[in-house]
């Protein structure tokens, strides 16, 4: 069971994006999210920017790579690989 304070991932996918600015069709990560407090949001990700929907729409771009980051899978440690000759 998650802790209350915890930032729990639902979902992470890839989507498409397109920008106001833009006449393109991005690829972009986007990251479904249950915040502390049961608040439900996601953090789409197309580099360089971030965009918060739901409980995040309006929150700055700091604030949404730091909880990025944070909503990211830990990583796995490489394999000793021993070299030989």
């Amino acid at each position: 069971m998650p802790e209350k304070d915890a930032i729990e991932v639902l979902s992470r996918e890839r989507v498409q994006v397109r920008s106001r600015e833009g006449g393109v069709t991005l690829s972009a990560w986007q990251v479904e999210l249950t915040l502390p407090g049961g608040k439900r949001a996601a953090i789409v990700f197309a580099e360089p920017w971030y965009r918060g929907t739901g409980a995040l729409l309006g929150a700055t771009q700091d604030r949404l790579a730091e909880i990025w980051r944070a909503a990211l899978p830990p990583e796995e440690k490489e394999p000793d690989h021993q070299q030989w000759g």
